[in-house]
């Protein structure tokens, strides 16, 4: 399932809710998410797990990737076609499809949403993915670090055509190979005329395409209820007549909401891998995750510039111990998950734990002025715990005075995105197409999307670009591990750990678990 960016220790907020987990009909589910309520719904605006966990459902993308035999696989496209160079692509979409409005869906609407969330004066999340097309620097002129950019005279991406009702092209900047992939990212998923009149109107009021549809009004801080739309012609209906997403305050919190029968569907927290068998017999499920999770430094600050000390502070993490105390975890090896293609492992090589050699690291850089501050999410059960294990391992190998800070994670993210963050936080990342450029370009890239640290490398940056016009699979993949090998000299931030995923679920449903799109409650079959 593709996840987005995902804050490791996620934040939660209060779900309001009445009714059980089994819903009110035959075929209903509960799906709890241990995050903040989502303020609105916009999948062009979103790059979060739990928004893009809603989007799922009621947005449908031009391609998907078949969970019975991992090849990309058309939904409401009905053909995508590179020119020989990979640098323009041709994209024709299946007829009759509707938005839930009636408005029938056209490339129109396709083209029109992707040039609003190109237009960088509007500062939606997912505008840095259309950064490969061409004319998008015309949107985005250069803009001091965290700032929004101010709205520019242009306001198409000129490499974005529409041909006819059905039809349209995307001109690159360059040839990309991958770019087929991308093209199942529901934050590309496109927006009805109405919607793209007035945005705010329909933040909790959207206007999908997939298979569910809003059932009734929607206020922030709410569930979000769903009921199947019949208008829904593509393929991969699941079998729920209607879902519930609950946001619970915290992970532990909706874990025994679903103990207490009051939901179908949860993630196992941390602070339960090593009893949720026994809390629950038969009816938990576990899967590799592709995410991978990150400390995070900040680029902005001055103390951090010399690699070396980034080295060190590496090197004191003793990555075995802390992937016990998270549980279902492995010390991660390089950047990328370890079922990617391309994944190496022992890949960085200064994520072996040593301390003496941290120490030595720490003086050749001239040492840390000033106490290490690290910032923890208040919501989550485990996330002080966690910080507290990273600090003291850094302050007994490197000898460091350390402190903590604990804030919401939406302000962490706000603190971090405007530069203005204090310290070291924790980051995680799951890919949205199963490309190992997927983990590159969006956290190490120079306008990459996910780029937690501010870290800018030219040299990285054309590495990419080389990777990204190689129409090769295989060679592209060597490509862009040389792009990996720059990130983990530079290390912008620390890799700390790979895990497996657990959940439970009801006696009433079982989950689909893919070893391609991971364990999905929304394509859960019913008993």
């Amino acid at each position: 399932m593709a996840l987005g960016l995902s804050l490791v220790l996620a934040s939660c907020g209060d779900g309001k809710s009445s009714g059980s987990g089994s819903g009110d009909g035959a075929k209903s589910e509960t799906i709890a998410i241990a995050a903040d309520p989502l303020e609105y719904i916009n999948p062009l605006n979103e790059n979060g797990s739990p928004g893009i966990q809603v989007a799922m459902a009621m947005f449908a993308p031009l391609v998907t990737t078949d969970p019975n035999t991992g090849k990309t696989v058309n939904v409401l496209a009905d053909s995508v076609t590179p020119d020989q160079a990979s640098q323009t692509w041709t994209i024709k979409l299946k007829a009759g499809n509707t938005f839930q409005n009636g408005q029938p869906l056209t490339a129109k609407d396709y083209v029109d949403s992707w040039n609003m969330t190109a237009q960088g004066s509007n500062a939606w999340k997912n505008n840095g993915f259309f950064s490969k097309v061409e004319g998008y620097d015309a949107l985005n002129p250069p803009t001091p670090d965290g700032a929004t950019p101010k709205p520019t005279a242009v306001k198409t991406l000129s490499g974005l055509k529409q041909i006819d009702d059905l039809t349209f092209s995307v001109k690159l900047k360059v040839p990309f190979s991958q770019f087929g992939l991308t093209l199942q990212y529901l934050g590309l998923a496109p927006l009805p005329e109405e919607v793209r009149k007035d945005p705010d109107a329909y933040k909790r009021k959207p206007i999908g395409n997939g298979a569910y549809k809003l059932d009734g009004t929607w206020n922030a801080g709410d569930d979000i209820k769903l009921v199947k739309w019949d208008g829904y012609k593509g393929p991969n209906v699941p079998e729920a007549d209607a879902i519930t997403y609950r946001f619970i305050p915290n992970a532990d919190t909706a874990y025994n909401e679903f103990l207490a029968g009051n939901v179908d569907f949860v993630d196992v927290p941390s602070t339960k891998v090593k009893s949720f068998e026994a809390d629950a017999p038969d009816q938990w499920v576990k899967s590799v995750s592709s995410g991978a999770n990150y400390l995070v430094f900040p680029a902005w600050d001055a103390r951090f510039k010399n690699p070396k000390l980034r080295h060190a502070f590496s090197m004191a993490i003793d990555r075995k111990a802390f992937a016990d105390l998270v549980g279902l975890a492995e010390p991660a090896k390089g950047l990328v998950a370890p079922d990617m293609a391309g994944y190496r492992d022992n890949a960085c090589k200064y994520c072996a734990f040593d301390a003496a050699k941290a120490k030595q690291l720490l003086q050749e850089a001239g040492g840390f002025s000033g106490p290490v501050n690290i910032n923890y999410n208040t919501t989550s059960a485990t996330g002080q715990i966690f910080a507290e294990a990273i600090g003291n391992m850094i302050r007994q190998n490197l000898g460091l005075e350390v402190k903590y800070t604990g804030k919401q994670g939406s302000e962490i993210t706000e603190l971090a995105d405007t530069r203005k963050l204090d310290g070291l936080r924790f980051g995680g990342w799951g890919h949205d197409y199963p490309s190992i450029e997927d983990y590159l370009t969006p956290m190490f890239k120079s306008t990459g999307d996910a780029n937690f640290a501010g870290y800018n490398s030219p040299a990285l940056d054309a590495v990419l670009a080389k990777g990204d016009a190689e129409p090769d699979p295989d060679k592209a993949i060597a490509i862009y591990q040389q792009a990996e090998d720059i990130a983990l000299e530079d290390l912008p931030l620390i890799p700390l750990y790979t895990k497996s995923n657990a959940y439970l679920h009801s006696a009433r449903i079982e989950p689909r678990v893919s070893k391609y799109t991971g364990v999905s409650a929304l394509y859960a079959t019913f008993k």
